[in-house]
């Protein structure tokens, strides 16, 4: 779904958004939001502010996690508001523009129409801790066989020696 931004009344528009699990696809094998584990919803409000348009949200959801200690899937959930300036794009055809100080709040989109999808995975993204854990406790993998720590013990860990521990 787009939306024409020229075609936004000055009183906004609103949107609910309901997106099934299956919407999320991972960029990557190794992407830590692995997927949407329950049905997505979000709101959006979108307004004029004189040259510059708003979009006002919520997203709530499921996320199925890549635990970067352990690397196994476990769930998280992720409920959050977030604001959005966004204005046309200025700098057409020129390779290195400076942004001033106001550009660093503001999204600049090129074209008339928006992809409400991509701002809500956009916004998914920025939520997401920078370090994802299973739990603050998880023990990750052995470095030397690869076994997860959290489930079984390896005799590789009394024998593994730390770079600060060898003389």
């Amino acid at each position: 779904m787009k939306i024409d931004l020229t075609s936004i009344p000055p009183e906004g528009k609103s949107l609910n958004l309901r997106l099934t699990p299956d919407w999320w696809k991972p960029d990557s094998d190794e992407d830590r939001i692995m997927g949407i584990e329950s049905p997505f919803s979000a709101g959006i409000k979108i307004y004029p502010a004189g040259k510059k348009i708003v979009l006002e949200g919520f997203l709530s959801t499921r996320l199925l996690l890549r635990c970067d200690r352990c690397l196994e899937p476990y769930s998280w959930d992720l409920s959050t508001d977030f604001r959005i300036y966004l204005s046309m794009s200025p700098f057409r055809g020129e390779f290195e523009v400076e942004l001033s100080e106001d550009d660093l709040n503001v999204d600049f989109i090129d074209g008339d129409f928006l992809d409400p999808e991509r701002i809500i995975k956009e916004q998914i993204i920025l939520n997401v801790p920078m370090k994802t854990l299973c739990t603050t406790e998880c023990k990750g993998l052995c470095p030397i066989c690869g076994c997860n720590l959290n489930m079984t013990r390896c005799s590789c860990s009394s024998r593994y020696k730390t770079p600060a521990n060898v003389r």
